[in-house]
């Protein structure tokens, strides 16, 4: 079945490269892509990108159904393609053909599309009106195709940087030279158990989070697969096993906002070692500090790596009497190092290093509290930790 607009000859699309996204049930949120109801792709010619096709695949044919002899309004609904515009005027969805093969809906395009521009699809599941299906999403998804002189992206760095982290590690924080494509990123990312030769199932949390400029994701480890006698703890096991080695990687076909694609894998290798369950102690924190009048650092051994933004973002040094003094920070020994130069020389006098309670490890574990906490076993009383914590040093 298929349903022809009157916008000239079509073109004709043999050879393709996909570049994937997905729609997940909410339910199945952390699931692997077989339990997903409808997977999202633009299709490319190899020889000539310009030449691009929207496909949607269902998980069933059935799932089309409304869609049977229905018009061009009715599949624009479900799915459009439209030029994203510099303006604050949005351009009108484009013209083409809609098709039903099984269980694939297809968008092919009038013309085709523009080098240096980029496209937006957009498919809304909720337009089929699917009996028990209203927690579906409206997704989308962007393509864009590379001009001839645009250079690929890269990925700058991946925190932590050490090679041995917790079996119950979070997050990664993954820095790229240019802002990156967005919209259910989580088919360029997998989890490779090294010690085992296989696959970890299931390992990430799909929540995207980006810095304002798109050159920085957060990428977590799913928590419910991290704390030890939660559902998914118990029903998949955990994701990190102590003593065993583990690849991060990233695939080479995930794309920039030019469209130009990384063009080769990126692999983090590292060893998980035993769960670490303990708060990071400032108390123990040593402090190298510097003389008056030079700009030398304050240096700040932390005993154990942290988490590379909050050490950014939840220290700072002030007076005594509560300015802040400005400075730059810098992190060594994978993130167990807190150094920081000020901006004039030192002076003489009395200072606070101020640390945000929020501040974690590696396994989520804050000033404040544990990641996880056994309510089975009687806890033990502690101190209240406050909104902060200071440590004083003095500048002679």
């Amino acid at each position: 079945m298929s349903l022809s607009v009157p916008a000239g000859k079509l073109i004709s699309v043999t050879l393709f490269l996909v570049t994937a996204f997905s729609l997940v049930a909410p339910a199945q949120a952390t699931g692997s892509p077989d339990d997903r109801l409808f997977h999202l792709s633009f299709e490319a010619d190899k020889q000539d990108p310009r030449q691009c096709r929207v496909v949607v695949t269902a998980a069933d044919s059935r799932l089309w159904t409304t869609l049977r002899d229905a018009s061009e309004e009715q599949y624009q609904q479900v799915l459009s393609l439209k030029r994203e515009s510099k303006s604050s005027q949005e351009l009108p969805p484009m013209l083409g053909r809609y098709e039903l093969q099984d269980q694939r809906l297809i968008f092919q395009p009038a013309f085709p599309l523009v080098r240096g521009s980029r496209y937006q699809a957009t498919f809304d599941a909720r337009a089929l009106q699917l009996a028990g299906k209203e927690g579906e999403q409206r997704l989308q998804k962007t393509y864009a195709i590379p001009l001839p002189d645009a250079k690929p992206p890269q990925v700058l760095s991946i925190y932590p940087s050490g090679k041995q982290l917790p079996a119950n590690h979070l997050k990664f924080y993954i820095q790229f030279s240019e802002p990156m494509q967005q919209g259910d990123i989580f088919d360029y990312f997998s989890l490779y158990n090294k010690t085992q030769q296989q696959l970890v199932p299931r390992p990430f949390r799909h929540t995207e989070l980006w810095s304002p400029d798109g050159k920085q994701l957060t990428l977590w480890f799913h928590p419910g697969r991290q704390k030890t006698g939660v559902n998914l703890n118990v029903e998949l096991g955990a994701i990190l096993n102590a003593g065993q080695e583990y690849e991060l990687r990233i695939n080479p076909k995930w794309s920039a906002l030019t469209g130009h694609a990384l063009g080769q894998e990126v692999k983090k290798t590292f060893s998980a070692v035993a769960m670490d369950e303990r708060q990071p102690k400032p108390e123990s924190w040593q402090l190298n500090v510097p003389a008056s009048g030079t700009r030398a650092p304050l240096i700040c051994q932390l005993g154990e790596s942290l988490d590379y933004a909050l050490l950014h973002s939840q220290l700072r040094i002030q007076t005594t009497s509560g300015k802040t003094v400005p400075g730059k920070i810098e992190l060594a020994d994978h993130e167990s190092v807190w150094k920081w130069t000020p901006e004039k020389p030192w002076e003489p006098g009395h200072y606070q290093l101020v640390i945000g309670s929020v501040l974690e490890d590696l396994a989520g574990n804050s000033l404040q509290q544990p990641f996880a906490v056994d309510l089975s076993q009687q806890q033990t009383g502690s101190k209240t930790v406050g909104e902060f914590v200071t440590l004083g040093f003095e500048i002679k």
